[in-house]
């Protein structure tokens, strides 16, 4: 049997690729959507630990470490609210599906799979640039709520001794 005898391998049908397209479309909103929910996490603890650190005496809070760590928890919270700001996600816009109403079936559906992939490819971009503002939220948090514990304890020790 030579190269030419073989027989091309059958394309799955485009309904099949249409539904695993639009299943990646709602995995990704999903991720984007817990993503939200974690930025809104960081948001409200840095807010605490900024909002707690604030009211700290000032005899207490004049150790360096304790200010540095207060900077980062602001920080962390600017952060977590530019993960969590809403952003455009891409979105079918059916006024322009009606160019396809004379159209046959495989055009439309090749065309309805090019758009949601590139949709994909879209939200896909914004998941990972929120994923990183989460992910540097979460470590400045973390930074900053260890500075300011440190910070008040020094300070205490120092005022007690």
């Amino acid at each position: 049997m030579s190269d030419t005898d073989a027989e091309v391998p059958e394309l799955p049908p485009l309904a099949l690729i249409l539904a695993q397209v639009g299943s990646e479309r709602e995995t990704t909103k999903s991720h984007a959507e817990s993503l939200d929910t974690k930025a809104g996490v960081v948001l409200g603890l840095a807010g605490v630990l900024v909002g707690l650190a604030a009211t700290v005496p000032p005899s207490d809070a004049h150790r360096l470490v304790f200010h540095v760590g207060l900077g980062v928890g602001v920080l962390a919270a600017v952060l977590g609210a530019a993960a969590f700001l809403p952003r455009r996600y891409p979105v079918l816009e059916p006024a322009v599906l009606r160019r396809f109403l004379s159209s046959g079936e495989d055009e439309t559906g090749s065309a309805l799979l090019d758009t949601q992939i590139d949709m994909i490819e879209d939200i896909a971009s914004l998941v990972k640039r929120k994923g990183r503002r989460v992910q540097l939220a979460v470590i400045a948090l973390t930074i900053a709520a260890a500075m300011v514990v440190v910070g008040t304890l020094v300070a205490g020790g120092a005022n007690h001794a």
